[in-house]
């Protein structure tokens, strides 16, 4: 989801935070409750989250795969007070995206535009509500956002915040035409419940579109828990096209449409030389970090923690956006 930005910081020592953890025995699945569930890999600690450096740092745990429902997610997890404190923390310059390279933006766009009767936008996770000015004002536009810096900056845009977190959704008094969530969902711990939170926020026939990442790429089968997309600490839950067809299933969804895309896209030389460096990274962790370390004082940078992360990947094509559309009930046109 995010570009992470970066902080020059001396290398230290860190030591594993701890925190309140689920510790019972039984990995269930937070999506269906299944036991059935696979331990794939262990996923790397990291050393920041939502955009600053951390003092300690976070395990990293392990990423699981619902045998039932196919979801991936991490486990163990911060519980949310936790999770929420650190999100006011982050740093406003985090996720600050142009819109040219943003493909899910474009595509969501495109299906609102298409949309005959879409008047109203609500995007949950808004940010500084970037992708709404980038939707245009012929809409009324509304944003729900945890960051208390970022909601003033996207009211400041005109855009009118309806709540600071994602339970502010079951008490929102009137529906929209279209609820969006762009690299939202794989921050909850259950996606299904946080789906079903966003129908209640739609009105009958309208439309959710999601954008995430795509645990069934390539890439993320051949990395594993040593996948970037999951080693981002604020990241807790991964779907794929499976995923999305049972919760459609589940919650009496049609899937409009359903398309992969690569957030950033480039030429053959660029995709090679990142899939060469986390191949490397998968094979041999320890020694990645110390070239990394090497090219930082060759470039007389300081060293950071976020060497021992995996390196970026994004010119792969790992990432999804789905369009569900909501049934009309009886007694609704």
């Amino acid at each position: 989801m995010h570009n992470q930005p970066a902080h020059a910081h001396s290398i230290k020592p860190a030591e594993p935070v701890t925190h309140t953890r689920n510790t019972c025995s039984q990995i269930l699945c937070p999506d269906c409750g299944s036991a059935a569930a696979a331990k794939l890999s262990a996923i790397p600690d990291a050393f920041e989250f939502a955009g600053t450096v951390l003092k300690t740092c976070l395990p990293g745990g392990n990423l699981y795969r619902c045998l039932t429902c196919n979801l991936h997610w991490r486990h163990p997890q911060l519980n949310k007070n936790e999770l929420d404190a650190l999100y006011r923390q982050g740093s406003t310059e985090s996720w600050q995206d142009n819109p040219k390279k943003r493909l899910d933006w474009q595509l969501a766009t495109a299906l609102i535009k298409q949309g005959k009767n879409t008047s109203s936008v609500l995007d949950v996770g808004c940010f500084d509500g970037r992708f709404l000015e980038y939707l245009g004002k012929p809409y009324l536009r509304a944003g729900i956002e945890v960051h208390p810096l970022a909601a003033e900056h996207a009211a400041a845009k005109g855009i009118q915040i309806v709540g600071h977190d994602f339970s502010d959704l079951a008490s929102l008094t009137l529906p929209f035409d279209t609820v969006v969530a762009m690299d939202v969902i794989e921050h909850v711990k259950s996606p299904m419940a946080f789906l079903a939170s966003l129908i209640k926020a739609t009105r009958p026939g309208g439309l959710i579109i999601v954008s995430t990442g795509n645990t069934a790429a390539l890439p993320w089968r051949l990395m594993g828990g040593m996948y970037w997309y999951c080693s981002i600490a604020e990241h807790l839950s991964f779907i794929n096209p499976e995923w999305c067809q049972r919760a459609a299933d589940t919650l009496g969804l049609h899937i409009e449409q359903l398309e992969t895309f690569s957030h950033e896209p480039t030429k053959m030389l660029g995709s090679a030389i990142q899939a060469g460096a986390n191949i490397f990274y998968r094979c041999m962790p320890g020694f990645a970090y110390k070239l990394r370390c090497c090219n930082a004082q060759i470039k007389g940078q300081q060293l950071r923690p976020s060497y021992k992360t995996p390196p970026h990947w994004r010119s792969a094509k790992d990432h999804l956006l789905v369009a569900f559309r909501v049934p009309i009930l009886d007694g609704h046109s």
